[in-house]
């Protein structure tokens, strides 16, 4: 899970380090940087499982309005169907 503070540290991190190394990536070669930032597709149970006689599935993560004057990210989740 990745906070809010953390993601615009990490977006600040990766700036830096691109603009630190702008003018290497010719002499040295191209660097590849992956950065996964948000929910995961799934997590433990893939897209569903049973438990206890009830079935769970997945919720993707979503936004759900406003809160305080802040837009709210509700992660994924699995729930009962």
């Amino acid at each position: 899970m990745v906070l809010e503070g953390e993601q615009k540290r990490l977006r600040a991190d990766l700036l830096r380090h691109q603009v630190a190394n702008a003018g290497l990536g010719h002499s040295l070669g191209q660097a590849v940087h992956l950065i996964g930032i948000g929910d995961q597709p799934y997590y433990v149970h893939g897209p569903g499982y049973w438990y206890g006689g009830a079935y769970y599935v997945w919720i993707p993560g979503h936004w759900d309005g406003w809160r305080h004057g802040h837009r709210v990210w509700i992660h994924g989740h699995y729930a009962v169907r």
